[in-house]
C-alpha cells in the first residue's frame, strides 16, 4: 500500500494546484497515508479536474484498505 500511495502525487500531478501537490507529497513521504489520499481526493475535487473510474476505483480501494470511508469520492468529477 505505502508504494501505491507514494506513487500517487506523480500519477496526480498535471491534475492538482501545486500547494495541493506538496501538501500531497509531504504526507505520502511522512507516512501519513491517509491524509495523503484525503489531500489529494480533496484537490482533485475542489478544481473539478477529471478522474478516470479506474482511478476513483483505486482511490476508495486505498481508502478501504486503511479503514476510511469511501464516500468522500463522491464528490469527483468523474470521466470515462
Amino acid at each position: 500500500m505505502m508504494d501505491r500511495v507514494n506513487a500517487l502525487p506523480d500519477r496526480f500531478a498535471g491534475r492538482l494546484d501545486p500547494a495541493d501537490l506538496d501538501d500531497v507529497r509531504e504526507a505520502a513521504y511522512a507516512g501519513e497515508w491517509g491524509e495523503a489520499v484525503d489531500n489529494l481526493i480533496a484537490g482533485l475535487a475542489e478544481t473539478r479536474a477529471e478522474v478516470t473510474t479506474a482511478e476513483r476505483d483505486e482511490l476508495r480501494s486505498l481508502l478501504d484498505a486503511m479503514g476510511l470511508p469511501t464516500g468522500i469520492t463522491e464528490g469527483l468529477n468523474i470521466q470515462g
